[in-house]
């Protein structure tokens, strides 16, 4: 979301860090990124997946279309990771706006609680992560859905593709179109949660102050920048994540996404 790498292709972007801050830039903020994300995903998976049949008995009789059902479940497992996230979230993004801020993920994480209190990553970074989060989760968790669904109807109404045959290539589709769409919702919840901690002091403003200050600063248009890199980073990542989630889901003897 830096404004002087908006114009440049992913590839130009990295080689513009390299140059300017070494290779080590790429890196800041892996630990709490890998750490923070890691226990994110699994509880937003088993979350997501538990609650789906709850809000579908509870909604019996009332809708008939799951994809309400499906949304506030997604809600649900985007505001816990959300929750979840803000800690490591916070620290993440001073590391990798500051370098000089602390040594890693527990120096970090400390001297923030040290400094500015506990609850000091919820009240600057809860409203900018659901932001990001809930878009994120519904998204990426109900579109798979949807998406499984629409390609296992239309596929299997060809009677010389067996179901067994089609669902690798099913999973496969559904993952990619969802990743566009978890993408295109998230990305100004992201562009928001950037420009929070932008500043190393970490204070600016509210999070209303927060989008007006993007705005003012290009616009509708500002709050998609980065976008091309972000489709190729996190497209490719949430793609290949939800093959391997659905592929675990069966293995446990669960039924696949949209059947």
């Amino acid at each position: 979301s830096d404004a002087s790498l908006s114009d440049l292709s992913p590839p130009d972007a990295a080689l513009r860090i390299v140059e300017t801050e070494g290779p080590k830039a790429l890196t800041a903020g892996l630990a709490p990124t890998v750490i923070g994300y890691g226990i994110e995903g699994a509880l937003k998976f088993g979350v997501y997946e538990t609650l789906k049949p709850i809000f579908l008995a509870a909604c019996d009789g009332i809708v008939t279309d799951p994809t309400q059902p499906y949304l506030v479940a997604a809600i649900c497992a985007g505001a816990l990771a959300s929750i979840i996230l803000c800690p490591m979230e916070e620290t993440r993004i001073k590391l990798v706006t500051d370098p000089s801020f602390a040594n890693g993920l527990l120096d970090g994480l400390s001297k923030i609680v040290k400094e500015e209190g506990i609850l000091s990553p919820f009240q600057k970074g809860l409203a900018p992560m659901l932001s990001k989060q809930v878009p994120y989760t519904m998204g990426k968790q109900v579109s798979f859905d949807l998406f499984a669904g629409m390609l296992y109807s239309t596929l299997l109404g060809l009677t010389f593709l067996p179901k067994n045959g089609i669902a690798l290539e099913v999973e496969v589709g559904a993952a990619f179109m969802a990743s566009i769409v978890a993408c295109l919702a998230s990305h100004p919840g992201d562009v928001l949660l950037t420009a929070t901690y932008k500043d190393s002091d970490g204070t600016n403003g509210n999070f209303f102050e927060t989008i007006q200050r993007v705005y003012q600063d290009g616009g509708i248009l500002a709050f998609f920048r980065g976008l091309n890199a972000r489709f190729i980073h996190v497209g490719c990542i949430i793609t290949f994540q939800l093959v391997i989630y659905d592929q675990i889901k069966q293995s446990l003897g669960l039924p696949a996404s949209g059947t």
